[in-house]
Parts: structure tokens; sequence; C-alpha cells
């Protein structure tokens, strides 16, 4: 069986998780700075290019596949690029990725696309604090990822897709690719918003 790891940002990954899938070995899939968390990924994928040019000197020679769907990115840094569509589920279409708006969300369509018959997710918490502020732009009581904030160029205010602190337009996404049925999934990720996978620690996954 291919299980692929998918790690991304949210603020309950830790070390111990990923040593534990890596201990498994299980493949590792990183989104943005997750790669700091396991830079032995197989694969690094991040959409956007201000996200490559702040962290390009640290990444770039790391063994990893590094991907985006930007062809900005790729012209800029040579990285493979493949291209996006705005639809719900996985994409069945091995040149296209679903995007989701977000880079966790575009991970698991890579790892669908490189053929995992299971999929882990880590560090998708997919939620922010309640007293998250987009208008004034404060990021709430509570950590939005594992290591605080990025740089202020990087920074997302999501507003109509978060309500009382969830991330209601991505949980629908995921869904979506629950009710595709195309690959099991399994969220491994404590406190997850995501209510359609299901939910075991890490440490049980055989």
């Amino acid at each position: 069986m291919k299980t692929i790891v998918c790690i991304g940002t949210g603020p309950s990954l830790t070390f111990q998780q990923v040593e534990t899938a890596r201990r498994k070995g299980f493949t590792l899939y990183a989104a943005n700075n997750a790669i700091y968390m396991a830079p032995d990924a197989a694969l690094l994928y991040s959409v956007n290019l201000a996200w490559w040019d702040y962290y390009w000197d640290m990444v770039r020679d790391l063994p990893c596949e590094k991907w985006s769907t930007s062809a900005s990115v790729a012209d800029k840094y040579g990285v493979h690029w493949i291209a996006e569509k705005n639809a719900k589920g996985l994409s069945t279409d091995p040149d296209i990725i679903h995007h989701g708006h977000g880079s966790g969300y575009s991970l698991v369509s890579m790892a669908h696309r490189a053929g995992a018959d299971r999929i882990i997710l880590l560090g998708y918490d997919l939620k922010y604090a309640k007293d998250y502020d987009p208008k004034n732009r404060y990021p709430g009581s509570t950590p939005r990822h594992f290591f605080g904030e990025y740089p202020p160029t990087m920074q997302h205010w999501p507003s109509k897709q978060v309500i009382d602190g969830l991330h209601v337009e991505l949980l629908d996404l995921y869904r979506s690719i629950a009710e595709q049925g195309l690959v099991e999934i399994v969220n491994c990720t404590p406190d997850s918003a995501i209510d359609c996978f299901p939910t075991v620690n890490v440490d049980h996954v055989g």
C-alpha cells in the first residue's frame, strides 16, 4: 500500500507526529513551511510567488520535488508546474489539480495524482481563534500555524469563508473529496475541524 502523508501548517503539528510517520516508512509531502518539519519530504508544494521569493535560499538545495501551480514560480525558480482548476473534489485529470484556494488542499490533490492508496493528514486544523478579526488584520488569540505567522507580505485574511473560527468553505471542499471516495483518507490532525474522514492518532496507523 502506498501511503502519502500530507503535512499542512496547522498549529497542532509537531515534530513527534512527523517523526512517527517517517518511522513508519510513509512518504512525506509538505505544504509551505511544513518543509521545516520534514526537510526529507519527497515533495514540497507552494503556490505563492512571495513564499518562494522569501524562502528560496532555504529550500533550494533540499532534495524534494518542488511544485507550484504558479507559472511565475516555475519560470523564476525552475520548479515543476501543474495547471490548476477551481473545482470541488479531486481531479481525475493528471495534468490538472483542484486548488481549493489553499496549499493544503492542493497537496491532497498532488498525493492523489501520485497514486496514493491512502492519504494521511497532519497539520490540517482548519481553525482560527474565535476572536480572529480579518478586517483589523488580527490573527486571534491562538496561533494559525505551528510557527506563528507568515511575514506580512504572505499573510492571508480570509473573511467570508471563516465563520466563528472555522474555514467553512474549505470544510465543504474536503467533504466533496470524501463524497467522491476515490482514495482512502485518514485525518491524524488532533482536534481538526475536518469532520468527513476517519480520525486516528498517527501512532495507531498501521
